[in-house]
């Protein structure tokens, strides 16, 4: 990473530290703490690629502007935020960020401050995800453990269907749902290296088009899918112990990119549509009931992309507009 960048993201994460005076995380997030003007804060209407958790305080957007010489990293706490500019990334680049602070920016290449490193997958990642020091990456049915400083690949793996997310669990291994070939979508379980661990578990019997997936300190893998026919409905599914343990069906997803958090028992996605105002919606994973809601746009409707806890778990941001009569707006709401 080259010292500019390396200051520049210091003076990010210091700020991170410092935005928001957050104690312990709330039972339930309920209010709306402040919110970012992301287009303000650039100076431009901005295309917003990702939400990354950073491990030393509040997550970190990544934006673009259409003809752009260069892409954003915007702090999301509250106060005045903060703005790093970074070389321009590619249209759909997700944003990492590593546990000593490193921001990486993978498109069809790894992008590690200056160093652009090679993707062994054939071409850009459908899934991503960072793991202390290494990147697992998935294109289609090929998987592979990356070591994120070097380009390094640590291992490979090759699943039945297509790989749309991955993650790891508390003690190393990797989780990935997979596209059944059969129909319907299948988690697979790895060990750290990649070996197959288990038999794979049905999410969903036929259809379905996965968003999103976490695992909580305790172990529980969540998918949030959309389903139905017309693959308008949401729907969350938590997996306990190698089998679907709960299954809660969501009205009024039409408008999100179904996003999840996670923070303690709790799942957090954001529910919006023509005929439902956009809200955030608390979701007990043990139980499926839903706990708390938090209107962000006064009563109307918006489209959300990411969300993503602060390191803490003391508050949640969320990314994403609301219906404006001015045209829409780029808006991060920080939430506890």
């Amino acid at each position: 990473m080259s010292r500019t960048v390396a200051a520049a993201l210091a003076v990010l994460l210091t700020a991170a530290c410092s935005a928001g005076d957050d104690t312990a995380a709330p039972d339930v997030f309920d209010t709306v703490l402040g919110t970012v003007d992301i287009d303000a804060a650039v100076g431009s209407d901005v295309v917003f690629y990702d939400l990354a958790p950073n491990p030393d305080g509040a997550p970190v957007a990544l934006v673009g502007a259409a003809g752009a010489r260069q892409s954003w990293l915007v702090l999301s706490a509250r106060g005045a935020p903060v703005v790093r500019t970074i070389p321009a990334a590619e249209p759909g680049s997700e944003l990492l960020i590593a546990d000593d602070g490193t921001p990486l920016v993978v498109g069809s290449a790894l992008r590690v401050g200056g160093a652009v490193l090679p993707l062994p997958v054939g071409g850009p990642p459908l899934a991503v995800h960072l793991h202390h020091d290494t990147l697992l990456v998935a294109r289609y049915t090929r998987l592979a453990a990356v070591d994120r400083t070097t380009g390094a690949v640590r291992a490979t793996a090759a699943a039945p269907g297509r790989v749309t997310h991955v993650a790891t669990t508390p003690v190393g291994d990797v989780v990935a749902l997979v596209t059944d070939p059969e129909g319907g979508i299948v988690l697979l379980r790895f060990t750290p290296d990649l070996r197959p661990d288990g038999d794979p578990v049905e999410v969903v019997a036929e259809g379905g088009t996965p968003t999103a997936l976490r695992v909580t300190a305790g172990g529980t893998v969540v998918a949030a899918l959309y389903v139905g026919e017309a693959q308008e409905d949401g729907r969350l599914v938590t997996v306990v112990d190698g089998g679907v343990d709960t299954v809660v069906d969501l009205t009024g997803a039409d408008d999100t990119a179904l996003d999840l958090a996670v923070v303690g028992d709790t799942a957090y996605v954001v529910l919006s549509a023509s005929y439902h105002p956009a809200e955030l919606t608390a979701i007990h994973l043990a139980s499926g009931e839903r706990t708390g809601t938090v209107e962000l746009c006064d009563g109307t409707a918006g489209a959300f992309g990411a969300i993503a806890p602060s390191a803490d778990g003391s508050t949640l941001t969320v990314a994403g507009s609301c219906v404006d009569p001015d045209g829409p707006g780029t808006t991060a709401f920080v939430i506890g």
